[in-house]
């Protein structure tokens, strides 16, 4: 289910799958579950919890515009055929935010990217890694520059994504204990 808000204050839209809470985490607020993804041009905090998944952060400061991913898996297996975007899988949430970018017209060239989550959480080393190989192989091939990230080891993480400043906050939940086998 895809939302359209349009803020009082300015009257853009924000365009998310996430939970909109009006006064949750300051004057507008959305937390994105595995899965969600958000567009804005609107000042809007963007709250999301990680362990193995990948949270890809776009942000065009000259517009003042950013884009947020929550992705569990890199690509959805080839026999799993769905006629509609799922953001659990990065190629498909990329092609989500790549679409909204351009009906902007923000090029690549604009943007700058963070990158947190790719956890290795109850023995998912694998999958943490995977993703993390794909959110950088796909900025790398737009020549995205990532100029921040908090990845990898053994902590669940809470980011924070600021729409008013491009701002990117990281806490850390903690290590995570070993898996017994």
């Amino acid at each position: 289910i895809m939302t359209v808000l349009r803020l009082h204050r300015t009257g853009e839209p924000v365009i998310t799958s996430g939970l909109v809470e009006s006064g949750g985490f300051g004057p507008a607020g959305v937390f994105l579950r595995p899965g969600d993804w958000l567009f804005s041009g609107t000042p809007v905090r963007v709250t999301t919890l990680l362990g193995s998944c990948v949270a890809v952060m776009l942000w065009a400061p000259a517009r003042r515009i950013g884009a947020m991913c929550h992705c569990m898996l890199p690509q959805r297996r080839l026999d799993d055929f769905a006629p509609v975007p799922d953001g659990r899988y990065g190629e498909e949430a990329a092609q989500w935010m790549e679409m909204h970018l351009a009906r902007c017209g923000v090029g690549f060239g604009e943007l700058e990217a963070t990158l947190a989550g790719g956890a290795s959480v109850h023995g998912w080393r694998e999958i943490g890694e995977a993703n993390l190989r794909w959110a950088r192989d796909w900025l790398a091939q737009r020549g995205i520059a990532v100029v921040q990230q908090d990845v990898g080891g053994r902590v669940v993480r809470r980011v924070s994504f600021n729409l008013a400043d491009g701002g990117v906050t990281v806490a850390h939940g903690g290590r995570v204990p070993a898996q017994e086998n």
